[in-house]
């Protein structure tokens, strides 16, 4: 089993143990997933958090503003489909669809 979020930003001393402590009492009491309210609470930029969750499940991170993703390529999934499982079609190479996701769905 990989580390958890808090385990890997205390690791890399990007957190550190009181702070990842605040922010599990803060989510405890608020709800939320912890990179997204790491973010609310000012502790981490939304770039540190990609950054991380990049590592640790193993996939890059695009940032949509600088691709430049072709219409044919959007238009390969429905907008249903796209809604239901938020996500956005941004290549295509032979039979291969690549699709981003926001970090909100695992941070």
């Amino acid at each position: 089993m990989s580390a958890k979020l808090g385990e890997i930003l205390v690791r890399e001393n990007l957190l550190t143990p009181h702070q990842l402590r605040e922010a599990l009492e803060y989510q405890r009491q608020n709800g939320g997933r912890l990179g997204f309210n790491l973010v609310r609470l000012g502790m981490l930029s939304d770039d540190v958090i990609t950054a991380v969750l990049s590592r640790q499940y193993g996939v890059p991170s695009v940032n949509l503003e600088l691709f430049d993703i072709d219409h044919v390529v959007i238009n390969l999934i429905s907008q249903e489909v796209a809604q239901k499982y938020s996500v956005l079609p941004v290549s295509r190479v032979g039979a291969t669809l690549t699709l981003a996701m926001p970090m909100r769905s695992c941070a």
